[in-house]
């Protein structure tokens, strides 16, 4: 026998069954050029694609494409996302407000208080 010691990657059993939860889905900052969670990223990318309309591919790398979606989901959310920074135009980083926005709208149970800027 193997002692049945196997793992399935990506899957934990281990976790407790918590009703009406959920966990925030970005817990990274990121933009192009930085050396990104790749694996943040292919979460960032799949939220994306679910909620703004792009078609990214999924590689968990934060090229062009990535930073111009990030663009327009801030534009879309701008009240949110840029106007607490007094900016009018999107960065393309998935920083401070940016995360907790996708993090909200991801699970709009979530208490995520406005950072602070």
């Amino acid at each position: 026998g193997n002692g049945g010691g196997g793992q399935v990657l990506g899957v934990s059993t281990i976790l407790p069954e918590l009703p009406n939860s959920c966990t925030p889905l970005l817990t990274s900052y990121m933009r192009m050029g930085k050396k990104n969670d790749s694996e943040e990223v292919k979460k960032l990318q799949q939220f994306l694609n679910d909620n703004v309309g792009t078609t990214l591919p999924i590689t968990g790398f934060f090229g062009p494409l990535t930073h111009a979606a990030v663009m327009k989901f801030q534009l879309g959310h701008f009240d949110q996302v840029l106007k607490p920074w007094g900016i009018s135009l999107p960065t393309g980083y998935v920083f401070k407000t940016t995360q907790r926005w996708i993090n909200l709208t991801h699970c709009s149970t979530l208490d995520i208080p406005m950072p602070q800027l």
